[in-house]
C-alpha cells in the first residue's frame, strides 16, 4: 500500500515538473519570437517588426521583413510604428532599440504618427557607417512616401539605403548638396562685393581716395602729416585682455558621459538627446513628414 502511494506521488510530481517545464519554455519562446520575423543563421542578428498602429498589412510586413534581411549581415534591424508622445524622437527610438537589442549592433527605423517624425537610430558596427548625417539624409529621402501614406515603400527604401551604405555604396544626399550650393553662392557674392568696394580694383574709389596731403595743399590748410612739429603726444590705450574660463561637461548625475557604457540610461547625458557622442547612445537622425 505504501509503495503504491509513493509511486503515485512520484508520478504526480513528475507530471507537474514536465508541465511546468513546457509552460516556462513556451513563455520564453513567446517572448523571444514577439515581433521577430527572421534570424540570420550566420550572425544571429534579427529582423523585428512592431507595427503598433497597423500601418502595414500582413503581406506588407512579410515583404518588408524580406527587404530588411540583408541588414542582418551587420546588425539587428527593427521597424517600429508608434504614436507615443516624445520630447526627443531620437531618444525615444534609442530607448526602443536598447529595449529590443540591448547593446548589440542594431538599427531601428521608427515612424511616430503623433509628432509626424521619421527616425533612424543606430548603434555598434552599424553606427560607424550610418552616422547622424546619413540617418538624416535617408529619412529626408523617404519622407515623401510617408507623406503619401505609403509606409511599406517608406520602410523598404529606408532599409535598402541603409544596406547600400553599409555595403560601401552611394546614398544620395540632396539636401546636403543643396546646402553646399547655397553656401558657395553666398561666399561668391561676398567675394564679389569685396572686390567691387576695394580701392585696389575699383578706379572710381581709388580716384576719390586721394592722399590727405594733396587735399590740404589744395585747400590751403596746414598739412600736419608733412609738419611733424604740429603733432602732439599720442597715448595708446589697450583694452584689458579677456579672461576665458574652461568648463568640463559631465552628466547631470555627476559622472562623466562615458559612464553610460555601463548600461545605465543615457538620458542623463545632455549629448544623448541629439543621438550622438555618448558611448552607448549611438547615432541618429530624423525628418518631419
Amino acid at each position: 500500500m505504501m509503495k503504491t502511494k509513493l509511486l503515485r506521488a512520484i508520478s504526480v510530481m513528475f507530471c507537474a515538473a514536465v508541465l511546468l517545464s513546457v509552460s516556462v519554455n513556451f513563455a520564453f519562446a513567446e517572448t523571444e519570437t514577439a515581433g521577430t520575423k527572421y534570424i540570420n543563421p550566420d550572425t544571429g542578428y534579427k529582423v523585428v517588426i512592431i507595427d503598433e498602429l497597423d500601418l502595414l498589412s500582413d503581406d506588407e510586413e512579410e515583404m518588408l521583413a524580406e527587404d530588411m534581411e540583408s541588414v542582418t549581415q551587420f546588425g539587428n534591424a527593427a521597424f517600429w510604428t508608434t504614436e507615443q508622445t516624445a520630447s526627443s524622437e531620437i531618444e525615444q527610438a534609442r530607448l526602443k532599440r536598447r529595449e529590443l537589442f540591448s547593446l548589440e549592433s542594431a538599427t531601428i527605423f521608427a515612424i511616430n504618427m503623433n509628432i509626424r517624425k521619421l527616425t533612424i537610430q543606430s548603434y555598434g558596427e552599424i553606427e560607424k557607417t550610418i552616422n547622424d548625417s546619413y540617418a538624416r539624409s535617408i529619412t529626408d529621402n523617404v519622407k515623401s512616401y510617408a507623406s503619401r501614406k505609403n509606409y511599406y515603400l517608406c520602410g523598404k527604401t529606408a532599409f535598402e539605403q541603409i544596406f547600400t551604405k553599409l555595403n560601401g555604396g552611394y546614398v544620395p544626399e540632396p539636401l546636403k548638396i543643396a546646402g553646399y550650393v547655397v553656401l558657395s553662392l553666398m561666399l561668391g557674392i561676398i567675394i564679389a562685393l569685396s572686390i567691387a568696394f576695394s580701392s585696389k580694383f575699383n578706379p572710381l574709389i581709388r580716384r576719390a581716395e586721394r592722399p590727405v596731403s594733396m587735399k590740404m595743399k589744395t585747400t590751403g590748410k596746414v598739412n600736419m602729416l608733412a609738419n611733424p612739429q604740429y603733432i602732439g603726444s599720442v597715448t595708446v590705450h589697450r583694452p584689458p585682455r579677456p579672461v576665458y574660463h574652461s568648463y568640463s561637461s559631465s552628466c547631470s548625475s555627476g559622472s562623466s558621459c562615458s559612464s553610460c557604457s555601463s548600461g545605465s540610461s543615457c538620458s542623463s547625458c545632455s549629448s544623448c538627446s541629439s543621438g550622438s557622442s555618448c558611448s552607448s547612445c549611438g547615432s541618429g537622425g530624423s525628418s518631419s513628414f
